[in-house]
């Protein structure tokens, strides 16, 4: 084993010897490329996969964790400003389990957690704060679930229940949010933070939750409502109402006096107010017979004369004077009717986005669109936004010279960047073809030195002087190739291996030294042989 292991060696350094000096400086620059590659290649496959083991932690548990995993030797890296940490992906559970074994990440109960560790021994008071403290810990949860919010703290305020009161008071809370840089909550959203808060509690107004966030900036507050969203809400519809109208007059003009010759503002006063109003009518027909109708009747028949003026006795009725007096009557008739009435009952709901007022504001160029009819272009105008003079409406159409110099500083800038790219490209090509030229003048210097080499072999050839026994050492080997050996024993075969690989030596030393002389002779025998 040895014996061929030695011929292939001393056989790869004598073909080695052979090859010229650039080929050898290709051969060892191909060699390093592989090599690199190779672990390069290698380093991507064995790489292990990294998957996050816990996120959003926080500073003590973090710290408690990669002290433990640096005391189980196991690699991991930070992420998310030490938040997240990451670890091979085939221990992610593993390491799970045994963190959970250290009661890591340890955290604080918070939410609905809290209410398993009440005992029965624990008073109305402890109750009532622990049932506003899991509250409080589950709207933390559910504000910190929305887009851009890394964490929130909710204070809820919740007023005692008593018998005896008649002006109940409202619960209130207070959210402050710790927002992700950058990141600058809209109205729907601070609008969608306080339903869900007073949703979660029990008789709590929207407006009754205060918004802040970790600038200290309020962003909802009790008594002013949700300002930003209304207003988001009014922008909204005013900037769609006016964009609207703007196209459809900037598309008549850009038709008249062509694209980017004029310019249409629109301003909308849009009333956002919901109004109710409510209307009762009552009607009567005279032949629709009565629901209900009563009649009284009062009737009186005696003597004596009437009792009358001021009661004294200068009045007093004379007995005697008035016994067998004349006879009187009395009669009186009252009738009451439940007559049917119609009542019409009509409610009203106006729906918000009646327009207050419209202006509009026209300037086009004054080089396109001096001759144009003012009158008519206002007209125009006036139709196409659907102007009512009624309403208080107005309308201004101008012709004024349009400043461009943005244009044209605009123009210069990109010429100048279409030039710097063009210049950029071409320094590439430069770039690329003196590398490329550079490359193909050192191969070419290689190809002339080694050929130069050639001719000086050839120059300062010399005829290959060989000893008596070298020459009957390649006899010998020339006849051994060509018939069949007796088979040796083991001790034969080891030294006869050893007196090869020693002549193969020299006969390699002669090849460095003159290849020619030894091709030469070697192909003398290839041609004896096939003879």
């Amino acid at each position: 084993m040895s014996s061929a292991l030695a011929g292939t060696l001393e056989r790869a350094r004598s073909t080695f010897a052979t090859v010229s000096l650039g080929q050898k400086v290709v051969i060892g620059l191909l060699l390093v490329g592989l090599t690199l590659g190779g672990f390069f290649f290698y380093s991507w496959i064995t790489a292990p996969t990294q998957a996050p083991l816990f996120s959003n932690l926080a500073a003590g548990d973090a710290s408690a964790i990669v002290e433990e995993l640096n005391a189980q030797g196991v690699a991991y890296e930070l992420a998310d400003g030490g938040g997240t940490i990451m670890v091979d992906k085939d221990k992610v559970y593993d390491l799970r389990l045994a963190m959970s074994g250290q009661g890591l990440p340890a955290g604080q109960d918070t939410g609905y957690a809290l209410l398993d560790e009440q005992g029965i021994t624990t008073s109305e008071f402890q109750q009532q704060v622990t049932y506003q403290r899991a509250l409080e810990g589950e709207l933390s949860k559910t504000l910190e679930a929305l887009a851009g919010v890394n964490s929130a703290i909710v204070k809820v305020a919740l007023p005692e229940e008593e018998v005896f009161v008649r002006d109940k008071a409202q619960p209130t809370a207070s959210v402050l949010l710790d927002l992700t840089p950058g990141t600058q909550l809209t109205g729907e959203q601070i609008q969608a933070v306080t339903n869900l808060v007073s949703s979660s509690v029990q008789d709590m107004d929207p407006q009754q939750v205060t918004v802040a966030d970790a600038s200290g900036q309020v962003l909802s507050a009790p008594g002013s409502g949700i300002t930003a969203a209304a207003g988001d809400a009014r922008s909204q519809v005013e900037q769609e109402y006016e964009n609207r109208l703007a196209a459809s007059a900037q598309k008549i003009l850009d038709s008249v006096v062509g694209p980017g010759n004029s310019v249409v503002s629109v301003r909308a006063d849009v009333d956002l107010a919901k109004r109710n109003s409510t209307s009762e009518t009552y009607n009567y027909d005279g032949e629709t017979p009565p629901v209900s109708e009563q009649t009284d009747t009062e009737r009186y028949t005696g003597t004596g004369a009437p009792v009358g003026g001021i009661l004294g006795p200068e009045n007093m009725p004379d007995a005697a004077n008035n016994v067998g007096g004349g006879g009187n009557t009395y009669e009186k008739e009252s009738t009451t009717a439940n007559n049917a009435v119609g009542k019409t009952v009509e409610v009203v709901e106006e729906a918000p986005g009646d327009l207050n007022r419209l202006t509009v504001s026209v300037v086009m160029n004054d080089e396109v669109a001096g001759n144009l009819n003012q009158q008519q272009m206002t007209n125009l105008m006036t139709t196409a936004v659907g102007l009512d003079p009624a309403r208080g409406d107005d309308i201004t159409v101008a012709s004024m010279p349009f400043d461009d110099t943005a244009a044209t500083n605009a123009a210069e800038a990109m010429e100048a960047a279409r030039e710097a790219e063009a210049s950029e490209q071409m320094w590439s090509m430069i770039r690329t073809g003196g590398i490329a030229a550079g490359i193909a003048l050192i191969v070419l210097i290689v190809w002339l030195r080694s050929r130069r080499g050639r001719e000086e072999i050839e120059d300062d050839y010399e005829p290959l002087e060989l000893d008596d026994d070298m020459l009957a050492e390649l006899d010998r080997l020339r006849v051994s190739s060509i018939r069949e050996e007796p088979p040796l024993t083991d001790a034969q075969m080891e030294l006869e291996a050893a007196e090869r690989a020693k002549v193969r030596g020299e006969i390699s030393t002669m090849v460095s030294e003159r290849p020619d002389e030894v091709a030469a002779m070697l192909r003398g025998w290839l041609s004896e042989n096939k003879s």
